[in-house]
């Protein structure tokens, strides 16, 4: 990790575009006042230029008669211009023609057809009437044919050329050239006395200086003025919207240090919440108490319940067939009494008469607490009418005791890995957070400078 990335980034301030709109409204006052002056302008020349329309018909004579001549002039310009190109050609072809002479000249002893005819004819008679020796014969016989050769030549060259120039056509071009030439002068003369015309005509009528020409370049001026204002105006947002990029590189790397920040800490919260989960489960098992501690707690206090009522059964056996003894006498219930002074009397025992039948007792109807009516519906049992099938009830309750006291001891295996499970988790967080302190420690250790730059920068943000 960097010095740089290390540094601590302060939030940039966002560029002023208060002086911007300033610049850009002063500048615009400034295009909005040429545009006023450029419409000035343009209402003054539309109207000069409407003045002017009466004065077009007194000089429209003169006018027209020079629109004319300018016609006639510009007509003989071409044909001048057409005679001349043809004196170049004859010119050029001249030249060629010498040119070619010269060559044939080289090569060759006559540079016309016609006097290689005649050489050739003056040998034949000469060989035709005059005798002479067989060598000097011969001789001639290869002249003539060297001679025929050059004829070839000769007239191939004369040919390519385009044959001699005519000095009577040059003569005639020169001619022809010269008489446009004095029309012409003739003509520019007539146009400048048409120009005095029109001159006189406009002093005649008063016409003041033109003065459109200056009115069109007071207007040009303000579309330069107007033409300078915008590209100032564009070289200014160009450098402010330069500034605003750069701010907003240093705002987007300050926001992604602050995202980063924030994630720390989010990561940092996730951390602590989950210690304080594991703390929690951890203190909650502590103070867990005994697994299923209320159903077997239900369990004894149900049986407790029910056995009071054999108790109570018991007890009023008891009281019923024992006799109380009060000052050596006893003393007998009513009933007791009249059946005794009857055995007294008759001389009967306490035996049971004969032919008598015994009662047929009904049990007796209990009535529960609501309490200890959903005490039993927890348990999955149903609470008692009657006393019958207490025991066998006693019986169930003993079995779902039992049955809870074995749950217990799978909730109590369950629990230890629990708490070994959590304890591991605390030793890791612990590992996970000696390794970070250790990491941030070797940092400052390899970094000095930047530990104790740091404090600092904070204090300035």
């Amino acid at each position: 990790m960097t010095a740089e990335s290390k540094k601590r980034l302060t939030r940039p301030t966002r560029p002023d575009r208060s002086q911007l709109d300033a610049q850009i409204e002063k500048l615009r006052t400034q295009i909005s006042k040429c545009h006023d002056k450029m419409g000035e302008l343009k209402n003054k020349i539309d109207n000069i230029k409407e003045g002017r329309k009466g004065q077009g018909s007194a000089t429209s004579g003169p006018r027209n008669k020079l629109i004319a001549l300018r016609t006639e002039l510009k007509g003989l310009f071409e044909e001048q211009n057409g005679i001349r190109t043809q004196l170049k050609a004859l010119d050029a072809q001249k030249d060629a023609v010498r040119a070619q002479q010269k060559a044939i000249r080289e090569k060759c002893q006559y540079v016309k057809v016609e006097d290689i005819d005649a050489a050739i004819e003056r040998l034949e008679n000469e060989m035709a009437h005059t005798s002479m020796p067989l060598n000097e014969e011969k001789k001639i016989v290869v002249q003539i044919s060297e001679l025929r050769k050059s004829k070839a030549l000769v007239k191939e060259l004369f040919e390519s050329s385009g044959g001699a120039v005519d000095p009577a056509a040059r003569d005639a071009l020169y001619a022809q050239l010269k008489a446009v030439g004095e029309k012409i002068t003739s003509l520019k003369a007539e146009e400048q006395e048409q120009r005095k015309i029109m001159d006189q005509i406009k002093a005649e009528l008063g016409e003041s200086k033109d003065e459109i020409p200056d009115l069109f370049k007071q207007k040009s001026d303000q579309y330069e003025i107007v033409k300078k204002c915008k590209e100032t105006i564009n070289k200014l947002r160009d450098e402010h919207r330069k500034v605003e990029d750069e701010y907003w590189t240093k705002e987007r790397a300050w926001r992604a240090q602050a995202k980063e920040d924030r994630q720390k800490k989010w990561e940092a919260e996730q951390e602590e919440r989950k210690k304080r989960d594991i703390e929690r489960k951890q203190r909650q098992l502590d103070e867990a108490g005994e697994p299923f501690d209320r159903e077997v707690t239900t369990c004894e206090q149900l049986v407790s319940y029910l056995k009071t009522f054999d108790k109570e059964e018991v007890a009023a056996e008891e009281v019923k067939s024992a006799p109380q003894a009060q000052d050596g006498m006893v003393v007998l219930n009513k009933k007791d009494a009249e059946n005794e002074m009857d055995s007294w009397f008759t001389g009967s025992g306490k035996g049971k008469k004969k032919g008598g039948k015994k009662k047929a007792t009904k049990p007796e109807k209990i009535v529960h607490s609501m309490d200890i009516i959903s005490s039993f519906a927890s348990l999955g049992l149903t609470a008692p009418t009657n006393k019958s099938g207490m025991s066998e009830l006693i019986t169930k309750l003993g079995e779902k005791k039992a049955e809870y006291l074995e749950k217990r001891k799978d909730e109590h295996v369950k629990r230890a890995a629990q708490k070994e499970a959590i304890a591991a988790q605390i030793a890791e967080g612990e590992t996970k957070a000696d390794e970070g302190e250790e990491k941030t420690n070797g940092t400052a250790e390899e970094k000095p400078e930047e530990a104790a730059d740091a404090p600092e920068e904070t204090a300035k943000e």
